[in-house]
């Protein structure tokens, strides 16, 4: 296959005792949907949980023949639906669309949630226990007039089925099961396990946000509206929903979902850089500033800290935009994007022959030709000035 990668993974078991730990009493967080100024939008009907995940009833029996063979053989099941997956899909391709179960199958395409909703459908009719994985890449930048669109990523395990121990006293760590993922790349970072629930409102806040681009408002709102039941603490979520607001003219509504995720703590980088934005609009420099470090605090993968340095370059703040790429390039010393930020920095500077360096540097990892062109173009019009 093409474009789908299955990894497979061995069950670590630990010896140790069974402890029941004391809980810390939690005071409840509301909704933020709470918050929302539903006057403001109509309802629109959207897809249901069991139509995302639905699939014809000829293509049902399909995939239970052909799993039961597998397992009939002594194949895993978890092993057998992703054979399932590579031999039936074998053309499906990444468009970037958020799809239903039924639709992906039917188009062969879609995005790493299209194929994670797909693998669901086929876990659910054999029974097989799933996680999830949200992980970072470099990320891909997409203005939309004011909304900035930031790619994520997102994979499926499936369990093996779970192995009786005859030791009372061996805990399972790591479950057995298979990954099924688009492109696996070394330029990933891990960002945080998921659930089902996760699953779901991604499908419906990508939806939201593509209706938000088209100026639906209502279908927007209607769709982060059925997100928010299955995460509704989540700061993307809150993010998408205070954008929303904003655009449909309600500011107020908008600055109060952002200071409840800044409240409670439900932070991420892409909802202060939006809560900042909002913030330069009214002029409030105070806040701004505040936000500022906010944002710093939230960072989390190497690309967070890399828009950090280009927002420090372009104030001029050179020091701090070197010192940070540097730590990035310390630990990450294979990802070109930070050698490509150091070069301009250096280039800003006056220290050409700096940027020749970290130019070079930046090619040598390069991990797609479209880069290796830029990379090399810039080093090009560099090497005309020394």
């Amino acid at each position: 296959m093409r474009y789908i990668f299955v990894y497979s993974f061995i069950t670590f078991l630990l010896a140790g005792c069974n402890s029941t730990q004391p809980k810390l009493e939690e005071t409840a967080i509301p909704s933020p949907i709470s918050l929302a100024n539903h006057t403001l939008f109509k309802s629109q009907p959207v897809p249901s949980e069991q139509e995302i995940f639905s699939l014809p009833e000829t293509e049902q029996t399909k995939f239970l023949e052909k799993y039961n063979q597998l397992t009939l053989k002594g194949i895993r099941a978890d092993t057998a639906i992703s054979q399932y997956l590579e031999s039936s899909i074998d053309g499906f391709t990444y468009d970037g669309e958020t799809l239903t179960a039924t639709n992906a199958l039917s188009k062969q395409a879609g995005n790493c949630v299209s194929l994670a909703i797909l693998t669901q459908a086929y876990a659910n009719l054999a029974g097989v226990e799933t996680s999830f994985r949200e992980v970072s890449t470099y990320p891909i930048f997409k203005k939309e007039k004011d909304l900035m669109l930031v790619s994520s990523h997102f994979n499926t395990k499936l369990f093996a089925p779970k192995e009786e121990s005859k030791d009372d006293n061996w805990i399972e760590i790591i479950r057995a099961g298979t990954v099924v993922d688009y492109f696996p790349q070394q330029n990933t970072f891990y960002v945080g396990n998921a659930q089902y629930s996760s699953l779901v409102a991604k499908f419906y806040a990508n939806l939201a946000t593509q209706a938000l681009i088209k100026e639906d408002f209502d279908l927007s709102y209607s769709l982060a509206n059925e997100a928010f039941k299955f995460t509704p603490h989540n700061p993307e979520l809150i993010n998408l929903l205070a954008i929303l607001h904003r655009r449909a003219g309600d500011t107020d509504t908008a600055k109060k979902l952002f200071e409840f995720a800044l409240k409670h703590k439900l932070l991420s980088s892409n909802l202060i850089a939006s809560y900042r934005y909002l913030a330069t609009q009214l002029n409030d420099t105070v806040l701004v500033d505040r936000l500022e470090n906010e944002l710093e605090n939230a960072a989390k993968t190497p690309f967070d800290y890399m828009q950090i340095a280009i927002k420090a370059a372009n104030k001029e703040q050179f020091s701090k935009a070197k010192r940070l790429l540097n730590a990035i390039i310390k630990h990450y010393p294979y990802l070109p994007e930070p050698h490509f930020e150091l070069a301009k920095v250096h280039y800003l500077q006056n220290h050409h022959d700096l940027a020749k360096t970290a130019l070079e540097e930046a090619i040598k990892m390069s991990d797609s030709q479209e880069k290796t062109g830029m990379y090399e173009a810039k080093l090009k019009s560099l090497e005309l000035t020394l």
